[in-house]
């Protein structure tokens, strides 16, 4: 599914931790270890700081190459340190320029909704516009990254995907993009139907449960398990019940569906759903 990936690190207990859940994805071929080194202003000089910097990050990511590498002797590992006046940008910026497919970031304790307003590296990431695909893991999920934990949420993270869905391209595109992982579990389509109990609500029900039905058909065809499930309510709110209530390892939602995320708008179903789940949450980008 995500042969290279990028895993941006600030050589925290916490990115030393992920390392272990980095080294356990299915399908990765390739980690690129980034190091961005925030620029600044100093009386020394700008190339001196950066050049000390770039000095002291090299020893360290040698160390989590090397960690990487015991874990997962198959893993091709690569180092790079970065540059830039924006850490996020940073990360987008290497992103485009290695072609990796995926980057997988901690979501901070707090929220990537709490970290909009903060302005923090997660919430930039989710909410700038780029073409790279993003795997949030749940502070909570680091924290504990042992056992069980580690078994659900690391080889096994594409045992159980909730793929939401509005029936927009970009959520066909993040179902299409579920399938087509190797030996998936189960894929659990959600759609989520605005309103109440009324006669209107009770048929768009009807008329969504029939186009989601339709959708597992065409996974089941390519031989994967699926399950519909339609509700009503408030979206964000009915996938994180939903995640939790079918114990799925990871959601796997389209940043772009009906109604374009832009930057900084608080109240998306993506923002929403980062900020509450539990669960990984994977934000696949549209390639529209």
């Amino acid at each position: 599914m995500f042969e290279k990936v990028l895993f941006p690190t600030d050589f925290s207990e916490r990115a030393d931790i992920m390392l272990d859940c980095v080294a356990g994805m299915p399908g990765v071929r390739e980690v690129i270890l980034l190091h961005v080194i925030k620029e600044t202003l100093h009386p020394m000089g700008a190339d001196v700081v950066d050049t000390f910097a770039r000095q002291a990050a090299g020893p360290v990511l040698e160390q989590a190459k090397h960690y990487l590498r015991s874990l997962n002797p198959e893993i091709n590992v690569t180092l790079t340190t970065a540059v830039a006046s924006d850490i996020a940008e940073g990360i987008l910026a290497t992103a485009e320029k290695t072609g990796a497919g995926l980057i997988v970031i901690t979501a901070r304790a707090k929220g990537v909704k709490a970290g909009v307003l903060l302005g923090s590296v997660p919430s930039t990431l989710l909410c700038r516009n780029n073409r790279t695909n993003i795997l949030f893991m749940r502070h909570r999920i680091v924290e504990n990254l042992s056992g069980i934990t580690y078994q659900k949420f690391c080889p096994s993270l594409f045992h159980r995907i909730l793929c939401p869905t509005d029936f927009s391209a970009f959520s066909d595109h993040a179902t299409a993009l579920a399938g087509s992982v190797k030996g998936i579990g189960e894929v659990i389509i959600l759609h989520v139907a605005p309103g109440g109990t009324g006669s209107g609500d009770a048929e768009m029900v009807q008329a969504a449960q029939a186009k989601v039905s339709e959708a597992c058909r065409g996974l089941a065809a390519q031989g994967i398990r699926c399950r519909a499930i339609v509700t009503a309510g408030n979206p964000a709110e009915e996938i994180v019940r939903a995640a939790e209530e079918q114990d799925v390892s990871v959601i796997c939602i389209s940043s772009f569906g009906k109604g374009c995320l832009h930057d900084f708008v608080l109240g998306s179903t993506v923002q929403d759903v980062a900020t509450n789940s539990t669960r990984p949450v994977l934000v696949v980008r549209s390639k529209q």
